[in-house]
């Protein structure tokens, strides 16, 4: 629980920062772009649906490649630290739709004023599944590159294959390599596939990490 707690102060506030910023960042771009030509799409739907998943497969890779030899150096088990980070990868999916529905409640008031076209957006189960997986994915290759080093790279197709599902009800988040299409023939299953998707990223997780060795890493 000591694990759970201290993921969530750690990196809850510093991740709802960057959302914030990027939103900002986001608004700026487009009140600048239409200074020159009319804006036909919502910048903020570029950014929850092709750049959040690669920051969540980052923060995944930084809990267990950075703050796992951490929690083991002062005391801690390597399963309770796996516990509390499985706990956090949902809060944090949980916050990180929060926050992408909140921008597109603001961003859509502002095209609405200005007379500016939005595109569509998906479901916000849609999101928090995308979130959810990408940010296991990221634990995954992590214990899998620390563990075996070079052999890792045999995590990534898994993980293309695990994270390609999420994609299938969201609008503008592109196509994978060599996976074009296949998600849109899941139909109204995607949602228990993205959420298999989760759990066998984390059994896999847990599987490599529960007893590698660990180096704490001083610079």
């Amino acid at each position: 629980m000591k694990i759970f707690r201290h993921l969530n102060a750690s990196l809850l506030i510093f991740c709802a920062m960057v959302a914030a910023g990027a939103f900002v960042f986001v608004l700026v771009v487009t009140f600048a772009v239409s200074a020159f030509r009319g804006i036909e799409i919502s910048g903020w739907n570029v950014v929850t649906s092709q750049i959040a998943r690669w920051f969540l497969f980052w923060i995944g890779i930084y809990v267990i490649h950075n703050m796992l030899p951490i929690a083991v150096a002062h005391g801690r088990t390597r399963r309770e630290f796996l516990a509390g980070a499985s706990g956090f990868t949902v809060v944090l999916a949980l916050l990180m739709t929060l926050v992408a529905w909140l921008g597109f409640l603001v961003e859509g008031g502002i095209y609405s004023l200005m007379d500016w076209r939005a595109d569509e957006h998906g479901l916000p189960q849609a999101y928090f599944l995308m979130f959810l997986v990408w940010c296991a994915v990221g634990m995954f290759c992590a214990a899998a590159f620390d563990r075996f080093g070079a052999g890792g790279i045999f995590s990534v197709p898994i993980g293309v294959v695990l994270v390609a599902v999420t994609t299938a009800r969201i609008p503008g988040s592109g196509n994978l390599p060599f996976i074009r299409n296949v998600p849109s023939y899941l139909g109204a299953g995607w949602h228990l596939v993205s959420l298999a998707a989760f759990l066998v990223a984390l059994a896999c997780t847990w599987a490599i990490a529960r007893d590698m060795p660990v180096r704490l890493r001083t610079t």
